[in-house]
């Protein structure tokens, strides 16, 4: 192959389009990965501050940053995750001011129409306030994982007067991948 001839020429316009578009693609590639992608859980995020219903002061707030562990991950291990219960989610820090208590980030499971004890002599009855059922809609129990390492940090009672109340998450639950909450 002589130094000006048509098919040296060839061969080195083919590798530099060969080049070229490995180039190209490794920008894609790195550009793609690197974009930042959309919280899939971005509905369950806690869009105010809101206090918890019969808690005696602690508060949902908004959390920053993005949750390191799936909600539905974290729920297995917690009060009734097999039992198919009424469970509202949100992504928020809890706070007590009084407390002097902050958990968070944190998913927050907040699971309403909770059963206390029935049975006449349980510590806590109903049957001692003259009502015959424990379970109602009035109840919710909170339990609070850290959303970065799924780890338990706290459960506690809140009582609902109105029977209907939700945090005030980001976006509409419903239009996010998770079913199991709402």
């Amino acid at each position: 192959m002589e130094p000006g001839s048509p098919t040296r020429h060839r061969r080195r316009l083919t590798i530099a389009v060969a080049a070229a578009s490995a180039i190209a693609i490794a920008g894609v590639v790195v550009w793609h990965g690197t974009r930042g992608e959309a919280d899939p859980f971005a509905a369950f995020h806690q869009a105010r501050e809101q206090p918890i219903p019969g808690t005696f002061g602690y508060v949902l707030a908004p959390a920053e940053g993005t949750p390191g562990v799936e909600p539905e991950a974290a729920y297995g291990d917690l009060l009734g995750s097999g039992e198919g219960l009424d469970v509202s989610l949100t992504y928020a820090t809890v706070r007590n001011d009084t407390d002097g208590v902050e958990w968070g980030p944190a998913w927050v499971y907040l699971t309403h129409d909770l059963c206390y004890f029935t049975a006449k002599g349980d510590f806590v009855s109903p049957s001692r306030a003259g009502k015959d059922d424990g379970c109602t809609p009035d109840n919710i129990l909170v339990q609070i994982v850290d959303a970065q390492t799924g780890r338990f940090v706290a459960a506690f009672d809140a009582f609902d007067v109105e029977g209907n109340w939700l945090p005030a998450r980001a976006g509409d639950p419903q239009a996010s991948p998770i079913t199991r909450f709402h």
